[in-house]
C-alpha cells in the first residue's frame, strides 16, 4: 500500500487502540503531516502489516500542545518545567537508564548563566541557576512554550508498542539494518517566534 495513502486512511480508521485518549495532548507529525500516530502504531503492530517497513527511517516530530507546568524555587534558583502527562509516550528515546541527551544549546536571550547538564526524562526538565527575572519573563510566555523531540523511527518495539528512536532492542517490527547514527533533538520552544531556548542532543545507532 502507497505510505501516503496509507497515513491518510489513518485519520479515517476507528479501530481502537489501547492508548487512552490523553495523548492527545501531543501533536505527532510524520514526515511534517500531522497523523494520530497511536493509529499508525496499531495499523503497524496487525499481523497482516508484519512484513512492512513503510515508516521506518521516517522523520518524526512530538511537540506537547497543552500548557507547560512551571515550579519555580526563588532559594535554589532552580526551575522545573514539566507536563502533566506523559510527554511523547508513544515513542521510547532512551535505550536504557544509562542513556542520556546532552544539553547542546542554551539561548542567552533567556537564560544569561543557566548551567549545563545531561538529560534522561523528556517529561520534565530541571534548569539550574534561573535568575527570578528570567522566570518572571519566561512565565509571562508560559502559553507560548512547548516541549518538541524529533527523531528517526527505527522499529516498533515488541512490549511497548511503541515507536522506537533507537535501533538495538527487543522489535515486534524490524526496520532494515542501517549503520548511520540517527540525530534525536528535543527542544524547549516558543511556538510563537519560533526560538529555541534550549536544545539537547544526541546520536543514536
Amino acid at each position: 500500500m502507497n505510505k501516503l495513502i496509507c497515513t491518510l486512511l489513518l485519520f479515517f480508521n476507528t479501530s481502537v487502540f489501547s492508548y487512552s485518549q490523553l495523548y492527545e495532548s501531543d501533536l505527532y507529525y510524520l514526515d511534517k503531516n500531522e497523523v494520530l500516530f497511536y493509529k499508525i502504531l496499531n495499523w503497524w503492530s496487525t499481523i497482516a502489516h508484519e512484513n512492512s517497513t513503510d515508516f521506518c527511517f521516517n522523520d518524526l516530530r512530538v511537540r506537547s500542545n497543552k500548557t507547560l507546568d512551571f515550579n519555580y524555587d526563588k532559594k535554589t534558583k532552580i526551575l522545573k518545567i514539566s507536563t502533566k502527562e506523559k510527554f511523547a509516550d508513544l515513542v521510547s528515546v532512551f535505550e536504557n537508564k544509562n542513556r542520556y541527551l546532552q544539553n547542546e544549546y542554551i539561548n542567552k536571550n533567556y537564560f544569561k548563566n543557566l548551567k549545563k547538564e545531561n538529560i534522561n526524562n523528556i517529561s520534565i526538565i530541571s534548569l539550574k541557576n534561573v535568575s527570578l527575572n528570567e522566570y518572571q519573563k519566561l512565565n509571562k510566555l508560559k502559553k507560548n512554550i512547548a516541549f518538541e523531540l524529533e527523531g528517526k523511527i527505527l522499529g516498533l518495539l515488541a512490549y511497548s508498542g511503541k515507536a522506537s528512536f533507537y535501533s538495538n532492542a527487543e522489535f515486534l517490527r524490524f526496520c532494515p539494518k542501517n549503520k548511520e547514527a540517527f540525530n534525536v533533538s528535543f527542544k524547549l520552544l516558543n511556538i510563537k517566534t519560533k526560538e529555541i531556548l534550549i536544545k539537547y542532543f544526541s546520536k543514536n545507532k
